[in-house]
């Protein structure tokens, strides 16, 4: 059977038509309030932009769901994780001091917030799968707290994997540092000691005390190294040598890290929410924001996460292009063009949508069903 996947589109005739209303409205005609007992601790996982970022996800459609869960009688909670290395919402504080500056707090929300991977992103559970590649991936532990996950994603570009959406928010937002250092990077960092400078800026930045100066130059112990990024962020003379992923590769560990999230909450537990709204080419991590591509769509909810990755990427697909944008440039405005892999020069969309399905994370076989 097809996987169902619910849709408002973005046109409002009348209040009751808002997108803010409609967010509601998909609540409701997608079941999810049939995943909420009383009492039970429900978070909502979103993303709350970075400083001078203005394409990220409203707080207030987050407001709408959390009030959604308090009508079913669950207690919200809005969660988010660290950033990788050492910048703005590389820290549970300076992540909040960011959320707060965007709009999300709890007093906006009606509802606490938690950084589910702890104050600098190592409070993580190792959970093994048998992915694409890895066969263990570091999860957040706050996410063993929680009876029910809400993805909240804003559907947009991303440089790696092409898109940004809910198997995204799961496999990089919902993993602990180590994890997303797991997705980007080979183990083994280390340094060049030609370009190292002794500073010693790094040393007291790792959390794990695997770095040590010997001899005027720092040396990382790779045994011990969780991959967190802390030190290649503080690094002036770039003596931090890292082999990153391919794009490609960086994709498959993203759809594995997902695995690992949804194989610890429970996909049973879960619910999913696309916002194909502002959908700008880049992630909502860039500090800044380019024209959006397409005209807002409206909104995806379904329990299948790949299923409504695979929907809001056949919306965008069969949107026009927005002249003015980065589409334009990559002649790629009309209708039905491929625009992510004409804005990024690969098609690792369809790569992350394929290896979820291979590992069994849902179905691209979906339903459309509009409401009003």
């Amino acid at each position: 059977m097809p996987s169902k996947v619910f849709f408002g589109d973005a046109r409002a005739r009348k209040w009751q038509e808002g997108l803010v209303q409609k967010t509601a409205s998909l609540f409701d005609e997608a079941g999810f309030s049939e995943l909420i007992g009383k009492g039970d601790l429900v978070a909502i996982k979103s993303h709350f932009g970075e400083i001078n970022n203005s394409r990220y996800l409203r707080p207030v459609y987050i407001r709408q769901i959390v009030d959604k869960i308090r009508e079913c009688g669950g207690n919200p909670i809005v969660v988010e994780t660290t950033g990788h290395g050492w910048r703005t919402r590389s820290t549970s504080w300076r992540h909040l001091e960011v959320a707060a500056r965007n709009g999300f707090t709890p007093q906006t929300l009606n509802a606490p917030i938690m950084i589910l991977d702890g104050s600098l992103g190592m409070d993580c559970e190792e959970v093994e799968i048998e992915g694409n590649i890895l066969n263990k991936v570091s999860v957040a532990r706050g996410l063993h707290t929680v009876d029910v996950l809400i993805s909240a994603s804003h559907f947009k570009g991303h440089g790696m994997s092409g898109f940004g959406g809910a198997l995204k928010n799961l496999g990089i937002g919902c993993i602990s540092k180590m994890g997303k250092g797991m997705v980007h990077s080979q183990s083994g960092w280390r340094i060049d000691p030609e370009k190292c400078d002794g500073c010693e800026k790094c040393v007291p930045l790792c959390p794990i005390n695997a770095i040590k100066i010997v001899n005027g130059k720092a040396v990382i112990d790779q045994e011990k190294c969780v991959l967190c990024g802390h030190c290649i962020s503080v690094c002036s003379p770039k003596a931090v040598l890292v082999e990153w992923t391919d794009s490609k590769e960086g994709t498959l560990r993203m759809i594995d890290s997902a695995a690992g999230v949804i194989k610890l909450v429970g996909k049973e537990k879960m619910a999913f929410f696309n916002f194909v709204i502002d959908v700008s080419p880049n992630c909502d991590c860039w500090p800044w924001s380019d024209q959006v591509i397409v005209p807002d769509q409206g909104i995806l909810a379904s329990r299948d996460p790949v299923a409504i990755d695979k929907a809001a990427l056949d919306t965008v697909t069969a949107a026009p292009g927005l002249r003015g944008s980065s589409l334009e440039e990559k002649g790629g405005l009309e209708p039905g063009s491929d625009k992510f892999a004409l804005i990024y020069g690969h098609k690792n969309h369809h790569v992350q949508i394929e290896a979820a399905e291979r590992l069994g994370l849902g179905s691209t076989n979906y339903e459309l069903v509009k409401i009003i």
